[in-house]
């Protein structure tokens, strides 16, 4: 038996995503290269480890055990270049982060430095919407977690990094119309772009209307924040946005905000982990370096969230 780490890793990230697409993706590999990783892998084997069901590949009773040897492995190999590291007084290993999709427009800064005073150190980044990273989290498949909303149910820890606000936004030429609606309480005239379920933001913007009793329209639903602020600058209609995910746009004058002496929704980012979690030295170092300095970090970043 001649098993190599290339093998053993595109096996791995198939077994994941249950493709060979949106594996060679996660590798950074091309298809063909993933394949033959995985026709080598099995050529070494009298079981299969993996089936086709339906167009989609799952991993047999057998392949899972490879790929449960191979996590461990993996996980050895790290602990050894740990150690290989720490003896020169570096810093190494790899942190696991998800963070909700709004969070991608605050936590690449929070990483940035971090990874220049530490180069040795991987960090792997997950974007997703508030139901899967706590769902990463609960299966211990991500150390850190970056959300809005606290989530009551886990038993946690957590880091405050900013205040987050959600503001009702829609397209400059739609603002005096639709203050006009909302000042003559006709919501409905609105038509309003929403959120997956599932999403923080489509959670918080819920909340607000059924707290006022406020019935509206949604025309439109989508699945990133992105997608439904692109929606709102090509007037589509209005929608609650993060103020990290739209500085650029307000200070551009391509997305405006409508007046409602309730709004901005607020809640604050945090980084959290279960209370449970022993974490390795690299994981312990960024969440220390993030608490010394995360407010220059913002202000180095993001002065244009004073604004408004």
């Amino acid at each position: 038996m001649n098993l190599t780490i290339h093998q053993l890793k595109a096996f791995q990230a198939v077994a994941k995503y249950q493709s060979i697409t949106k594996a060679a993706e996660a590798m950074n590999m091309t298809q063909p290269a993933v394949s033959i990783q995985l026709k080598n892998l099995q050529e070494q084997f009298e079981v299969p480890l993996t089936e086709i069901i339906g167009k989609k590949i799952h991993i047999t009773e057998f392949g899972q055990e490879l790929v449960d040897t191979a996590d461990r492995i993996f996980a050895e190999l790290g602990q050894i270049e740990e150690k290989m590291l720490e003896l020169k007084g570096l810093l190494g290993g790899k942190i696991r982060i998800s963070a909700v999709s709004t969070g991608k427009y605050i936590i690449p800064y929070l990483m940035a430095d971090f990874m220049k005073i530490n180069p040795h150190v991987e960090i792997s980044l997950e974007v997703s919407n508030r139901y899967n990273v706590l769902a990463h989290l609960q299966e211990n498949s991500t150390d850190l977690a970056l959300v809005s909303l606290w989530p009551d149910e886990l038993d946690l820890e957590s880091i405050q990094l900013a205040e987050n606000k959600w503001y009702l936004t829609c397209a400059p030429e739609k603002k005096a119309l639709y203050e006009k609606y909302i000042s003559n309480e006709e919501w409905r005239k609105i038509p309003f772009v929403l959120r997956e379920k599932g999403s923080g933001t489509r959670t918080m913007m819920e909340k607000f209307f059924t707290e006022r009793d406020i019935h509206v329209e949604s025309k439109l639903e989508l699945a990133t924040n992105e997608a439904v602020k692109q929606a709102v600058m090509a007037g589509l209609g209005a929608s609650i946005l993060s103020n990290f995910s739209m500085a650029q746009e307000i200070k551009d004058g391509r997305i405006a905000v409508l007046e409602h002496p309730e709004l901005p929704l607020k809640a604050d980012w945090k980084l959290i982990w279960l209370k449970q979690k022993k974490h390795s030295p690299a994981v312990k170092a960024f969440i220390r370096w993030l608490s010394e300095n995360r407010e220059k970090i913002l202000e180095d970043h993001f002065p244009t969230l004073q604004s408004f």
